[in-house]
């Protein structure tokens, strides 16, 4: 008789990282250069290989009031990204003054 896969016995190593997807997602709609891509699809591998996401809270800061985004407060592996999405904002924000 072929056993059963123990499915709840383990936690899933796989788990949503809805937060950083989120901003993930916000970081592909401002992006417009080859360099831009390149810095969001290495931050699609540190999501993907990563085992925490980050708070709700800290996401709706960085997307609500990038101004007072304190990056150190942030896991070392994600500040480059998150310093990242800071510039493109400013490069939004000034392009569209133009």
């Amino acid at each position: 008789m072929p056993q059963k896969s123990k499915s709840g016995s383990k936690t899933n190593a796989r788990t949503k990282k809805i937060n950083l997807l989120k901003l993930y997602s916000e970081m592909n709609k401002l992006s417009n250069d080859a360099v831009d891509k390149e810095v969001i699809k290495r931050f699609k591998i540190i999501i993907e290989t990563s085992e925490e996401d980050i708070m709700k809270k800290n996401l709706e800061l960085i997307l609500k009031d990038p101004k007072n985004v304190s990056v150190a407060e942030f896991n070392d592996n994600l500040q480059p990204y998150i310093k990242h999405y800071l510039f493109l904002i400013k490069r939004d924000k000034r392009n569209k003054r133009k």
